[in-house]
């Protein structure tokens, strides 16, 4: 349920992304500070309502390591950020998804020969559907921009 929920997530938002860009001129920066506004009330609002906003600044605040590793994740986050909508921005949403799919399956293979994971028949059909699906998208999108 949950995978199925990122997915439906992961495919509204690049499309809804690519529709305010059209609409609206903005940029990825523009973007960015939007999107990452509405997260930061989220999670304000979530901390506030379980009581743990407080617990949160205090261990950030006593454990030097885990601020390094909070402000690490956050630069390498924002960097990713800016690649991603840069890539909607110029390609699409259809070329983005199709990177991002293309980056989960070869996280897929690398574990099966690395740790020795299995893929069972069904996810071998599920991936090679939803990329027939992917490329027909892409390549009926090329044809009809000629």
């Amino acid at each position: 349920i949950l995978l199925g929920m990122s997915l439906t997530c992961d495919s509204f938002r690049s499309q809804w992304q690519d529709k305010v860009y059209k609409a609206h001129k903005v940029t990825q920066f523009q973007m960015m500070l939007g999107i990452n506004c509405w997260s930061i009330t989220f999670t304000l609002l979530s901390l506030l309502q379980s009581g743990e906003g407080l617990a949160s600044l205090s261990f950030i605040m006593n454990e030097p390591a885990a601020f390094a590793d909070v402000l690490t994740l956050s630069i390498c986050s924002a960097t990713g950020q800016l690649f991603i909508f840069y890539t909607i921005k110029t390609f699409g949403p259809v070329i983005f998804t199709i990177m991002m799919t293309t980056r989960q399956m070869l996280s897929m293979v690398l574990s099966c020969f690395l740790f020795g994971h299995a893929l069972g028949a069904m996810s071998v059909v599920g991936s090679g559907v939803v990329f027939a699906v992917l490329f027909y998208r892409s390549n009926r999108k090329m044809r009809s921009s000629r």
